[in-house]
């Protein structure tokens, strides 16, 4: 049993839900909505987020792809509370988010100089 379902947050970002061995309730869709509009805060370029849940026995396995750039930033977590290893697996993308951005900003701030000194 798999159910998909995609929402828009705003013109650019859109996030897509899938659902395994589970179903989809209205309070963990709104939580979802709530937690990923925040990545759009580190950095405007996530333009598509594809989020997997399923159930495993005792566990609920998140899944999350981050879309910016072109490049995809993964996020992985298991755990029994579903929002709790959702938190983890968000986390884990917001991580590489921050990273990536500081990276363009450092890289762009290096050329300037690099520029200047010429």
């Amino acid at each position: 049993m798999e159910k998909r379902e995609t929402f828009k947050m705003d013109d650019k970002l859109h996030v897509s839900i899938t659902s395994k061995q589970m179903e989809l309730t209205p309070k963990l869709r709104d939580y979802i909505q709530q937690k990923t509009s925040k990545l759009t805060k580190y950095f405007s370029h996530v333009s598509d987020i594809h989020i997997t849940i399923s159930e495993e026995k005792y566990r609920h396995v998140i899944e999350i792809n981050a879309l910016t750039n072109g490049i995809t930033m993964p996020g992985r977590a298991e755990h029994p509370d579903v929002h709790t290893a959702f938190d983890k697996a968000l986390s884990k993308v917001e991580k590489q988010i921050r990273r990536y951005k500081d990276r363009i900003v450092t890289h762009t701030s290096k050329q300037e100089k690099t520029e200047e000194g010429i």
